[in-house]
């Protein structure tokens, strides 16, 4: 663990478009190395009200004075980026793949008030694809800690990309799984082409694996992929009364990436204590989005 910490101080926040064109033209070489901690802090952070309206038309939450429960993720989004593009983080941030999320929210922010963020990032650890490491928020209301999340992001390195990428197995069902969604309601989307530009131009995030089929092949993609985070916001408003509570905590895993168009299905099952089970599938059967939805959060540490 590192002694020494990066501190970046904001007073607006950083240009999305830009910190994704730094992230382009990065020439730093990926390899295994330390990951110092690096942070950024910004305060009177306030949500826009016409991005903010065109996340909720995009995704389908209320307008209801209230920020959507995944909505903060979305709009520190460009301290998240200029974190990784830091020269200090070792590796290029395109081509880390975003895992895995966590939310816990204490209590709903309300719309146009003054937000105190903090990010940071420290440490990894080894996974058999390669290294994983986790991007820390924390969304302080009126000096009080309101919303926080975990963003697992991996970085395949070679040799473990390889171990770990082979031919690809057919999909075969989970039956704790299929157990668990035996008893749920469901709903289908339609998902069009260009579902990764109205979400790019809700949320600023351009990345061009989200775009267009030409922009999505170099990385590796045959089509346009959606945004993860697209998808966990349309399924969490599709929840309804179940997202509107003060205090909720919302994990979600990726599974594999849901290319553009596409037919998928939304899924819901009831858990114990109050919890909620989701996920979405292609026609294939195939998830690509497996999470769940609690009441309540754990004690918000200092």
């Amino acid at each position: 663990m590192s002694q020494t910490s990066h501190v970046l101080e904001f007073d607006a926040l950083p240009s999305l478009p830009r910190e994704l064109l730094r992230a382009a033209l990065s020439s730093r070489a990926t390899r295994p190395a330390d990951v110092p901690r690096l942070e950024a802090r910004m305060r009177h952070l306030r949500a826009e009200p016409r991005s903010l309206a065109r996340y909720r038309e995009v995704t389908g939450f209320p307008a209801n004075g209230f920020l959507p429960l995944t909505y903060p993720q979305v709009l520190v989004t460009p301290l998240h980026l200029a974190v990784l593009n830091h020269p200090e983080f070792p590796y290029r941030l395109l081509g880390m793949i975003h895992v895995r999320n966590r939310i816990q929210q204490w209590r709903r922010l309300r719309e146009g008030s003054a937000l105190s963020v903090h990010v940071w990032v420290e440490g990894q650890r080894e996974v058999r694809q390669g290294r994983e490491l986790e991007v820390h928020t924390r969304v302080e209301e009126g000096g009080t800690l309101a919303w926080s999340a975990v963003t697992t992001m991996l970085r395949r390195l070679s040799g473990a990309a390889e171990r770990s990428r082979g031919p690809r197995s057919p999909f075969t069902p989970d039956p704790e799984e299929e157990a668990r969604f035996a008893s749920s309601r469901s709903e289908h989307w339609t998902m069009h082409e260009d579902t990764g530009r109205r979400y790019a131009l809700a949320s600023g995030d351009f990345n061009p694996i989200h775009l267009h089929a030409l922009t999505a092949r170099p990385f590796g993609f045959s089509r346009a992929i959606a945004h993860g985070m697209w998808t966990v916001g349309r399924g969490v408003a599709a929840l309804g009364q179940e997202a509107e509570a003060p205090a909720l905590t919302l994990t979600s895993d990726f599974r594999r990436p849901l290319l553009l168009p596409a037919r998928v299905e939304f899924q819901s099952a009831p858990l114990a204590e109050g919890a909620t089970a989701y996920r979405v599938r292609g026609e294939d059967l195939t998830p690509h989005v497996l999470g769940e939805l609690r009441p309540g959060a754990e004690s918000p540490a200092s």
